[in-house]
């Protein structure tokens, strides 16, 4: 065999591999596993803004749709492979956060925008936040970020604050947060 033979063989062969590679590592991201950037600070100290997470998608399965439909923002149907566990507390998610758009017929999501969060509780749990910190009946373990929880229980006047200060502002009408 001439030498120009068993260099071709050679880049066919490398370039055979590479091509292997590239479909096995799209399909690990399509259905295992791909990593999100932390887009903001809300999750401080745990994940700071930029850091890289890699998300395990086996968990509740991936999910599969039209990414060229959803990036022209069009509805796009979502469909969920079937998942090998399921969430705890305190799991860090990543999610996409539902939104009415002038419809009261259906929830929109925008499927191109992650948000990334802190499972304090599952389904079936009764979730309080009293005086700031989070508790979950019958659980005793502590939840979220304890410092922040802090912070909020030792403003003077939580209400001055608004949406700033957590999740559920001050509504004056009802009298709690």
């Amino acid at each position: 065999m001439s030498m120009i033979k068993r260099i071709r063989a050679i880049l066919e062969n490398f370039a055979f591999f590479i091509f292997c590679m590239v479909v096995i590592l799209f399909l690990m991201q399509l259905f295992c596993f791909t990593s999100f950037r932390i887009p903001s600070d809300s999750m401080e100290p745990a994940l700071k803004d930029g850091d890289r997470i890699l998300v395990n998608k086996m968990i509740k399965g991936a999910r599969l749709f039209d990414v060229f439909a959803a990036l022209d923002n069009e509805d796009v149907t979502i469909y969920r492979m079937p998942g090998w566990g399921s969430f705890k507390r305190n799991d860090i998610l990543v999610f996409n956060f539902p939104y009415q758009m002038n419809r009261w017929d259906s929830v929109r999501m925008d499927v191109m925008q992650y948000y990334v969060k802190r499972c304090v509780a599952l389904p079936g749990d009764t979730l309080e936040i009293r005086g700031g910190f989070y508790k979950v009946r019958g659980c005793d373990e502590q939840l979220g970020n304890y410092d922040a929880q802090q912070y909020l229980a030792n403003l003077k006047h939580p209400e001055q604050y608004g949406i700033v200060v957590g999740t559920f502002p001050y509504d004056e009408q009802l009298g709690w947060t």
